[in-house]
Formats: C-alpha cells, sequence, structure tokens
C-alpha cells in the first residue's frame, strides 16, 4: 500500500515537473521579438527634382491640387533670355555672311598712248635724218669754203635740219621716258593689288572665324534651350511639399513632393 502511495506521488510529481516545463516554454514564447515585414506597396507619393533659374519658374505650391499634365515648372525667363541672344547671334551671322566688295583686277594696260607717241617721234626723227644725210651726200665732195661762200642756203638748211634732229631725239627720249612711266606705274599698281588680295584674303579668314565662332555660340544656345523643357505633372494629385535643396550663381534646385493618394 505505502508502495502504491509512492508511486502515485512520483506520478504527480512528473506531473508537475512537465506542467512546470511546458509553461517555462510558453512563457518564452510570448516574450520572444517578431521580425517587421516588408511589404511592397504601391507609392502614394511622387517626388520631382526640378532645376530653376529662379524661384518664378516653380508654377505650384503646397496645398496646390493639379491634374496629369499640369505644368509644375517652366523657366521662362531663362528661355526668354536664351531666345533674345539666340536671335542677336541669327542676325550677326548674317550680317557676318555678307558678301565682301570685290577686288577689282588691275586692267592690263596696252600703252597705246605711249607707244602711238614714241612711234610718231620715232618717224619724224627718221625723216630728219634722212634728209641729212642727203644733204651729207651732196657736200660731202664740194670744197667746204665753196660751200659756205656760194651755198649758205644750203648750209643754213642743213644746220635747221640738224636743230630739228636734235628736237626729234629730245622728243623721242620724251617718248620713252613716259612709255617707261607708264610702265612702273603699271608696276605700282600691281603691287598695291597684291597688298589688297592679300589683306583681303586676311579679311575673308576673319570673317570665317567670326562666323565659326558665332555658330558656336549659336550651338550652345540652342543646347541650352533645348534642356529647357517644362515639366509637366505625370499624375493627378495635392502638391505636399516643395522643398529647396539647393542653389548656386546659375540656378536652384528643388524638390516637389506630389501626395497621389489626394488624387484619387
Amino acid at each position: 500500500m505505502k508502495r502504491t502511495y509512492n508511486l502515485l506521488g512520483y506520478l504527480l510529481l512528473g506531473i508537475a515537473a512537465y506542467a512546470f516545463v511546458n509553461a517555462n516554454n510558453t512563457d518564452l514564447q510570448a516574450t520572444a521579438p517578431v521580425a517587421e515585414e516588408q511589404t511592397q506597396s504601391t507609392p502614394n507619393r511622387h517626388t520631382i527634382t526640378l532645376v530653376l533659374s529662379q524661384l518664378s519658374d516653380l508654377k505650384v505650391e503646397e496645398g496646390q491640387r493639379i491634374n496629369v499634365g499640369d505644368i509644375i515648372s517652366d523657366r521662362t525667363s531663362e528661355r526668354t533670355k536664351l531666345q533674345t541672344k539666340r536671335q542677336r547671334l541669327e542676325a550677326a551671322i548674317a550680317k557676318a555672311k555678307l558678301p565682301l566688295n570685290a577686288l577689282k583686277p588691275v586692267p592690263q594696260p596696252k600703252f597705246q598712248t605711249e607707244l602711238a607717241s614714241l612711234k610718231q617721234a620715232q618717224f619724224n626723227l627718221d625723216a630728219i635724218v634722212k634728209q641729212i644725210n642727203n644733204f651729207d651726200e651732196k657736200l660731202h665732195f664740194k670744197d667746204p669754203w665753196h660751200v659756205q661762200v656760194f651755198e649758205s642756203e644750203k648750209v643754213q638748211k642743213l644746220a635747221d635740219l640738224k636743230r630739228k634732229e636734235l628736237e626729234a631725239s629730245i622728243n623721242v627720249e620724251k617718248a620713252i621716258a613716259s612709255l617707261d612711266e607708264a610702265k612702273l606705274n603699271y608696276q605700282k599698281q600691281q603691287y598695291e593689288h597684291s597688298i589688297k588680295v592679300s589683306d583681303y584674303q586676311t579679311l575673308m579668314q576673319k570673317q570665317q572665324e567670326q562666323v565659326n565662332s558665332l555658330q558656336t555660340q549659336l550651338d550652345t544656345v540652342d543646347d541650352e534651350l533645348d534642356k529647357l523643357t517644362s515639366v509637366y505633372s505625370p499624375y493627378r494629385g495635392k502638391i505636399r511639399r516643395v522643398k529647396i535643396l539647393g542653389q548656386n550663381e546659375r540656378s536652384i534646385t528643388a524638390e516637389v513632393t506630389l501626395d497621389i493618394r489626394d488624387g484619387k
């Protein structure tokens, strides 16, 4: 009987121990931390980062309701400045491309006047020389004293011919000098024209360099205009926040947060 009580006691003790252990395990499970579950949900907000020239380029404000396609920012002032600059550059390019005054070539001289004068002077001289030669042939074999006494008129005429020969020779020399001067003037004109041609080529080169420089500036302005696109709202909603992220000498960086839930 006593043994039965002892077995019953051991049985109760085992049940109690099991209950105690089970209770402790339950407490441990209740107090252990539970990991947070990450879920992918539909975003309720949309953030847009903007680059502005000035605050007036921002076309929305906090609390404003907007629809799809409404303008959020438009750099109007910057676009106006660039368009004005573009017009000035186009006008400058058009002016720079105007053709230069064409250089007229130096006309090829024929020296007709000078050659005609020389020809006439030489003809006159030859005629006088011929007359003198004829006189010399007639008087060459005669006694000089006889000639001076009895043929004084012929002697006087020969003297006149000699004087005319001298004048004719001077005229020939003058005609030759005039022809040489005309040729020298032509060479001078050619030299001056060569300088003008060199200056003209330099001017054309500078003109082309100016056109290239202006065209480069115009291309830069066009690139900047292409970058100045307006920003439109991709969703319907409410402007939750407008935040200035930073600023430098040329631009302002802003962030616009759109609450999409208010647009549904």
